[in-house]
């Protein structure tokens, strides 16, 4: 529970589909009425297979905070990563959140599903009971499928309170899609086995079933009567359309969340539940079609889509590049509070920000860590800039509050990835159902993923490449900068006409050779080092160099004091003495030349003279 609403888990993919939007309209209504909120954790892909861009979106299902979950609901057929389910179901239980499957079969699971059997076996009888037909062949999706599967038993149930016979050569294997199925009536016309009708375990495969005949010169349904199941949309706008029975998901929504209710307010034992398809009665069976196609209104709707998609993906791609160039995560904040980004959250990993890590690498024992970085909160005129929140809270807990009192409607979490790796996700909390929203959130998702790791990868290249420069231009020794990259900074001030006079700084460790012979090399460069350490925090700003052996440099673009700076070097120098514990003191001798431009030998040796100058004072003293 959260903010007073039991919250409902839901997990699946392909949001973009029609049924999709029948469905959680229904659900997420009867939820918000006995104060529920739905959190909707979703990919683009249904992760069938085994790649790196499925692991990253497995991801997701990461964020699911069970401690706030109230009923976990899973959907089977549009998540096939047996791993991952029984991975989910796992945190479930240990944290005694119920567990509801849509159209899957798991032990001490509350299993809600479509009766295929009930359904498949109303499209079969009406062909052999109405129709009278009684050479029939079974286009089935693949061996394994459980759904195929079911869908066959029924063909055979119908056939044996028929008394038709029943054989092996009656069924083939269309794999539920397009180009198998054609093989496999091609097949069957090829060697004169067309039947007088064919049954197909769904409706993709009934309408290239068609297609194939057509081809062919056979009618239909003068010649073969074909049947689908599920209730697709296309099935409306095939010539002719095709007889089937419609999973109603509209229905679905609201049984599902009746049944969450009885589970939980009765505590009752996981059950299955079962709701039954309705048959559809169309052409292809011979029959007049009784529900209207509405062509009009989905031609209209796909044009208006595909338009939509075309413009949007424009006007991402544009937004990507911005992106990409930008020279700061500030900078890339800015840019994302763009009218094209509306009702939405854009969160990264908190150590994505930082462009020292490589990001093709997690430096977290957890998909997305302890802590969250916010880049964007759409709807909300406070800056987001060092935003940083907890990652079990999802979002900030006042946004969160304001959008489970005010909105009411489903939050869509989505990944953002760099191919396996999690960089973050969006979230997004539309105030309607439209369709069109639904269908753009894996549109969007794809363009930020590669806009936020192209950001990052030209981020980390250039940190990758000033650590390069450091090295060649930098000593080891001290970190001041090496004879090479002291010379090209020299150039540079040369060079610019903003640059009137220049001052340089010769320092040359006393006694050196001393420290050596008598302490080791060690102690020697600890003493090179301090000396440089005394120069370059001496209070002036400039550019300093371990040009050689123990010579330090400093280059002043302007004048300078020079008995300021040998001042502040002395006393850096006294204090470190006086408490290092060394048995040795750290000295050094400077001499500071200032002047116009001139070349650097020039202005070497004037300081170098300087330098000397001071260095024989002191042993002249010392005498």
């Amino acid at each position: 529970m959260l903010f007073g609403y039991k919250i409902l888990a839901y997990c699946t993919s392909k949001i973009y589909e029609n049924k999709f939007n029948e469905f959680i309209s229904s659900l997420n209504d009867e939820l918000v009425a006995n104060n529920w909120r739905v959190m909707v954790f979703c990919t683009e892909t249904d992760l069938y297979k085994d790649n790196k861009n499925n692991k990253g979106d497995r991801n997701i299902f990461d964020l699911i905070n069970y401690d706030i979950t109230d009923a976990l609901l899973i959907s089977d057929m549009n998540l096939h990563d047996v791993g991952l389910k029984k991975d989910m179901m796992k945190k479930a239980r240990e944290n005694n959140v119920p567990v509801f499957m849509f159209d899957g079969n798991y032990e001490n699971t509350y299993n809600i599903k479509f009766n295929q059997f009930n359904g498949f076996e109303k499209v079969v009888r009406h062909i052999v009971e109405q129709h009278e037909i009684r050479s029939l062949h079974f286009i089935a999706g693949t061996k394994e499928a459980e759904h195929s599967n079911v869908r066959l038993e029924a063909f055979k149930s119908i056939l044996n309170k028929n008394n038709i016979p029943f054989d092996d050569s009656m069924v083939s294997y269309g794999d539920f899609w397009e180009i198998p199925t054609a093989a496999v009536v091609q097949k069957l016309i090829d060697e004169g086995r067309v039947p007088r009708a064919i049954i197909c375990a769904n409706d993709t495969m009934a309408i290239a079933t068609v297609s194939t005949l057509k081809k062919n010169g056979f009618k239909c349904p003068r010649d073969v009567v074909v049947t689908g199941f599920d209730g697709i949309d296309s099935i409306f706008f095939s010539s002719p359309k095709i007889t089937s029975a419609l999973c109603n998901y509209q229905t679905l929504g609201i049984e599902i969340a009746h049944f969450i209710f009885d589970a939980l307010d009765s505590n009752t034992p996981p059950n299955t539940k079962y709701v039954d398809p309705s048959i559809i009665i169309s052409e292809s069976c011979g029959c007049e079609s009784i529900t209207p196609a509405h062509s009009l209104d989905y031609i209209s709707f796909l044009s208006i889509a595909y338009s939509h998609y075309r413009i949007e993906d424009k006007r991402l791609s544009n937004l990507s590049s911005l992106i990409r160039d930008c020279n700061s995560i500030d900078e890339v904040i800015k840019t994302l509070r763009n009218g094209l980004l509306f009702n939405m959250f854009c969160l990264v990993k908190a150590e994505y920000i930082d462009n020292t890590k490589n990001p093709n690498v997690s430096y977290t024992e957890s998909t997305y860590g302890d802590e969250m970085y916010i880049l964007l909160d759409s709807d909300n005129d406070q800056p987001t800039n060092n935003c940083v929140i907890k990652t079990k809270d999802l979002l900030k807990p006042e946004r969160m509050k304001e959008l489970l009192d005010t909105y009411k409607k489903p939050l869509f979490f989505t990944p953002l990835n760099n191919m396996d790796q999690s960089i973050g996700y969006l979230c997004f909390c539309y105030q309607n159902y439209d369709q069109h929203n639904y269908m753009q959130i894996n549109q969007m998702s794809t363009w930020l993923s590669h806009s936020l790791v192209g950001f990052r990868n030209i981020k980390y290249q250039q940190f990758l490449q000033k650590q390069i420069e450091d090295l060649y231009s930098h000593d080891s020794l001290t970190g001041l900068y090496n004879r090479h990259g002291f010379m090209r900074i020299y150039e540079d001030l040369l060079n610019d006409f903003g640059i009137e006079s220049i001052s340089l700084a010769m320092c040359d460790l006393d006694n050196l050779k001393k420290i050596n012979d008598k302490y080791s090399h060690n102690e020697g460069d600890n003493a090179i080092r301090i000396v440089g350490k005394a120069l370059s925090e001496a209070g002036v700003d400039g550019y300093f160099c371990r040009y050689g052996g123990d010579e330090i440099i400093g280059l002043y673009p302007y004048p300078v004091d020079s008995y300021y700076i040998q001042n502040q070097v002395q006393e850096y120098l006294d204090k470190y003495n006086n408490t290092s514990g060394k048995p040795y003191k750290v000295s050094t001798s400077i001499g500071i030349y200032t002047s116009k431009k001139a070349p650097f030998k020039e202005m070497f040796a004037k300081a170098d003279e300087l330098m000397y100058k001071q260095k024989i004072s002191k042993k002249d003293r010392r005498k």
